[in-house]
């Protein structure tokens, strides 16, 4: 196994990234973070390519673009003490991040005929469409004038990505399903915490809160996809399928 795909030595990587981003952030140290920051999907993105490589398909590709979407999300928040318009350009990146996670999902439920299943997805998507409803009612009170509109788009787009996960319940193999699933929800825990922080009422505990979830989401995240893509049954469907 190359190095590229080894989980341990990417994982000790990235786990240096977070905590290096942590530290940065506990202690002000922005050069610390400017360095330890983009490395997470740096890291997370190489892993899941050279990992996948052999079954690239659009579910695949979709994902890819979703890890490269954080990854400019990632470096332009690292600026918003510089110019907090950073803020905003950070927010339409995790946003295409998330329309890409949610046009993979959308691929890998079109790939499964019939309806098993679909009770559990939608008492899972309700949930999260009911929890998106009630944040963004009581949020949207405190957001800063000429916000409302993207904030509201950002909203939508975590419920949309909560929901497509949600609907991939007996579209995949029983793992992937769970790790992304929890994944997102981790996501969607780490945007609420930013934006209660941010518009709502300051938190201490939420850069470390924000930046955790967000990383643990990310990697469920991906390595849910790799899951479905790279499952023995899987690849002898699509080996039978080539022939």
């Amino acid at each position: 196994m190359g190095l590229m795909k080894n989980r341990v030595v990417n994982g000790v990587l990235y786990t240096l990234a977070v905590v290096g981003s942590g530290v940065a952030k506990a202690k002000g140290w922005h050069g610390l973070e400017y360095a330890c920051k983009p490395l997470l999907m740096l890291v997370l993105s190489s892993w899941f390519f050279f990992s996948s490589r052999r079954v690239g398909d659009r579910f695949t590709l979709m994902v890819q673009a979703g890890l490269f979407f954080s990854l400019i999300g990632d470096i332009a928040t690292l600026f918003t003490h510089v110019d907090d318009f950073n803020f905003i350009i950070g927010m339409g990146a995790y946003f295409l991040a998330m329309l890409c996670y949610v046009v993979a999902f959308i691929l890998n439920i079109s790939e499964v005929p019939g309806m098993e299943g679909l009770p559990v997805a939608v008492l899972i998507a309700f949930g999260v469409g009911t929890y998106g409803f009630f944040y963004a009612w009581d949020l949207m009170a405190h957001v800063e004038e000429g916000l409302g509109p993207p904030v509201m788009a950002y909203v939508a787009g975590m419920m949309l990505m909560g929901m497509a996960a949600a609907f991939r319940f007996r579209r995949t193999f029983p793992n992937s399903f769970w790790l992304v699933m929890l994944g997102v929800l981790l996501l969607i825990a780490s945007d609420s915490i930013l934006a209660w922080d941010r518009f709502r009422q300051p938190l201490k505990w939420a850069p470390l809160a924000v930046l955790a979830s967000y990383a643990v989401g990310q990697v469920l995240v991906a390595g849910g996809a790799l899951a479905h893509v790279l499952d023995a049954d899987n690849l002898r469907r699509r080996e039978a399928m080539s022939t």
